[in-house]
């Protein structure tokens, strides 16, 4: 990504920094790298942004996979990539289905990121990133984004927490949580997501 890369710290809850990075699923340098993907794109047009990247990097098979429903996209469809080619950074990737953006909720992207913090505690692993892929997608952020997506993180952290303490599940291990973000307002962005976490994390 070279030296334009934009990060900022946003927090700091339970042995894990959470961060603002302008990556994208493909260029996060994580352990595990997630992307949302719905089951198309609105008024059909093709992949941009980062799943494009995403869809180039895996020489067009994003496209290829949803297409033929080997990985539909469909609400609450995963699909864990544990075999990444040297064009992504990651060692694995997660794909997770958001269903058709028309109807996209908040609701939908609060169940994605418990399914990331599930799957990354299932994979032991310390560090993972998380795009929503709104834009991406043709649809406009909606309001109090970041906030839903880190009041469910707080949540999943929480429950795994009161789990580990009924000595059930290993202490997480989790130490690094990145929100994928573009170039775009990203100052902007960076200031909402610390203003939410000091109102979720410590309200």
């Amino acid at each position: 990504m070279g030296t334009d890369l934009k990060q900022t710290k946003i927090g700091y809850y339970q042995n894990l920094d959470i961060e603002l990075v302008t990556w994208d699923c493909t260029s996060a340098e994580v352990e595990l790298s997630c992307a949302c993907i719905f089951e198309h794109e609105m008024n059909d047009r093709s992949f941009s942004g980062g799943l494009a990247h995403l869809d180039e990097a895996l020489n067009g098979r994003l496209n290829e996979i949803r297409k033929n429903n080997w990985f539909s996209a469909k609400l609450n469809d995963a699909l864990l990539i544990n075999q990444t080619p040297s064009t992504i950074q990651a060692t694995k990737v997660l794909l997770i289905g958001m269903g058709a953006p028309e109807e996209f909720t908040l609701e939908r992207i609060k169940t994605a990121i418990k399914t990331v913090v599930k799957t990354t505690h299932q994979l032991e692993l310390k560090s993972v990133a998380f795009a929503p892929s709104i834009l991406d997608t043709g649809l406009n952020p909606p309001s109090g984004l970041n906030e839903v997506m880190l009041q469910a993180l707080k949540e999943e952290l929480d429950r795994h927490h009161q789990l580990h303490l009924q000595n059930l599940v290993k202490k997480s291990e989790i130490e690094r949580w990145v929100f994928d973000a573009g170039f775009q307002n990203y100052d902007a962005k960076a200031e909402q997501y610390r203003m939410s976490f000091s109102k979720i994390f410590y309200s």
